[in-house]
């Protein structure tokens, strides 16, 4: 149409005046030139419409003198005012028009632009078919996305194909190796594996419940048979409750999830190596908690020995004698299993853990490295403390590590002051373990730096421990935090909500 447009608005330009000048009907047929100056909003650019408007508003002028000559009749003048205008209002309406046309199309292009070249994809759909489906089910009384779940179980598949692709950017087409939109979009449904129903039945649930957007996670297989992690965002304009128009943004987090699978590992490792270096210091402390079970194993064997070789054999002697081998024996295997189990490299093994009995493990431990430095225990542990999802061994080491810490802390602190306490408790999400030492506290410039990898103030320190303390509680959705007065001890805490998967 805007190619016929000049034309068009010539020929009535042409007529108009013709008819102003030669007839003398009683109207403003003047009043025609505004249609001139809405055709020209077809083709003319601001400056070109106020001119052409201008040239309307002459001709008028020109018709009326030619027209009329020296008489100038009162109704003559009038349907020349009205004509004029008629002509100048309609001009600048155009122009008010045509300025916000081309904002419009400005925004437009920004738009396009940003959608077109943009390292995130974008796919836009069409979701009115969806809609009509919720809206059938809504008028029959079905109240929620369970009920439809459980009425019609294939939904779910059927929902994708009421889903209409309209658009994707170059980004989205480059993900999925699609060379057009067509191709896309007899894609899409084929990405979708039975096995993903559960989150195509999340997203069905959110729009069900006009949520505005929708975030979630996705393993997809490209059609090159590649495997890809997507993080993707369903986006429901407020203005468009039609749903004809939804945007949804995909990221590739493949490469993220890989570097984070690695960090995992290499955490692990480094866990595996701080938790070894720390039986290393405790060697002596292990080898005297093996000690007293095996000790106590030779004293009852020789004693049932000597039982059995008296004229008159007691025999209950040596039951009692046997009985108590086999439960020292039990006792130094304990303490091996626990050793080992502090010791191997392994995967993190998330299970039902119970903190009270992790820290009684762990003082049992480091029993003798409190009686060498002559510190004053005292363990307030909460009853019925509810258990958490973590890795055992993880949360042993982060006790160990900060029991030990506390205890090297007092090393310089007179006889008599060093006391460790430490406690567990339940919050309100949340099982909350402490210990505090009375040592000389953590200086001020140093706390910022506390929870740093390689900051310690241990001569011979790797600086490795409370950084992987975190790591480890961070990992189980936990925090670690600590707090000193300097001449009044340092108090740690840690956290651990219920209900939580090792991360």
């Amino acid at each position: 149409m805007a190619r016929f447009s000049p034309l068009a608005a010539a020929t009535i330009a042409v007529a108009v005046f013709i008819l102003d000048t030669l007839t003398t009907f009683d109207i403003a047929i003047a009043v025609l030139y505004v249609v001139v100056v809405l055709l020209s909003l077809n083709f003319a650019k601001k400056i070109q419409l106020l001119a052409i408007g201008a040239g309307c508003m002459g001709l008028t002028l020109l018709s009326f003198l030619l027209s009329h000559g020296q008489e100038l009749p009162a109704d003559s003048i009038g349907r020349c005012f009205v004509s004029l205008a008629a002509i100048g209002i309609t001009t600048f309406l155009a122009f008010r028009v045509k300025a916000a046309i081309g904002v419009l199309a400005d925004s437009e292009q920004r738009y396009r632009s940003i959608f077109l070249a943009t390292g995130v994809g974008i796919l836009q759909m069409d979701f009115t078919g969806l809609k009509h489906a919720f809206d059938r089910f809504k008028s029959n009384d079905v109240q929620r996305i369970e009920d439809i779940e459980r009425l019609d179980p294939g939904f779910a598949r059927s929902a994708l194909r009421l889903i209409k692709l309209t658009n994707a950017n170059r980004t989205a087409l480059n993900m999925f190796n699609a060379p057009d939109l067509g191709a896309l979009e007899q894609l899409l449904p084929t990405l979708v594996s039975d096995d993903m129903e559960g989150k195509v039945w999340k997203l069905l649930a959110s729009i069900w419940a006009g949520n505005q957007s929708y975030e979630a996670e996705a393993i997809l297989k490209t059609s090159d048979g590649r495997q890809l992690i997507f993080l993707y965002n369903v986006a429901v304009p407020l203005d468009r409750p039609a749903l004809d128009m939804v945007l949804i943004s995909i990221m590739d987090v493949t490469a993220r999830r890989e570097a984070e699978n690695e960090l995992d590992v290499a955490r692990s490792q480094l866990a595996h190596v701080a938790r070894v270096a720390t039986l290393g210091e405790l060697t002596v402390s292990i080898a005297h908690e093996l000690n007293q079970p095996l000790a106590a194993v030779v004293t009852n064997g020789g004693a049932g020995l000597r039982w059995l070789k008296r004229d008159v054999p007691d025999l209950t002697k040596v039951q009692s004698s046997m009985e108590s081998m086999i439960a020292d024996a039990t006792r130094a295997s304990d303490v091996i299993k626990h050793l080992r189990g502090l010791s191997v490299k392994a995967s993190p093994n998330p299970m039902n853990v119970d903190l009270n009995e992790i820290i009684e493990e762990t003082v049992t431990l480091l029993q003798r490295e409190i009686d060498i430095n002559q510190v004053t225990l005292r363990v307030d542990l909460a009853a019925d403390l509810r258990k958490v999802i973590g890795d055992r061994v993880q949360l042993q080491q982060v006790v160990l590590n900060l029991l030990l810490n506390a205890i090297q802390a007092m090393a310089h602190v007179a006889e008599g002051r060093r006391e460790l306490t430490v406690k567990s408790s339940e919050e309100e999400s949340a099982i909350m373990f402490r210990v505090q030492d009375t040592g000389p506290g953590i200086p001020l410039e140093v706390r910022d730096n506390l929870f740093n990898p390689f900051f310690t103030t241990k001569p011979d320190g790797m600086g490795m421990g409370l950084s992987i303390c975190r790591s480890i509680l961070t990992a189980h959705g936990g925090s670690i935090s600590a707090s000193s007065e300097p001449g009044a001890g340092t108090t740690f805490e840690f956290t651990i909500p219920f209900n939580r998967e090792v991360g």
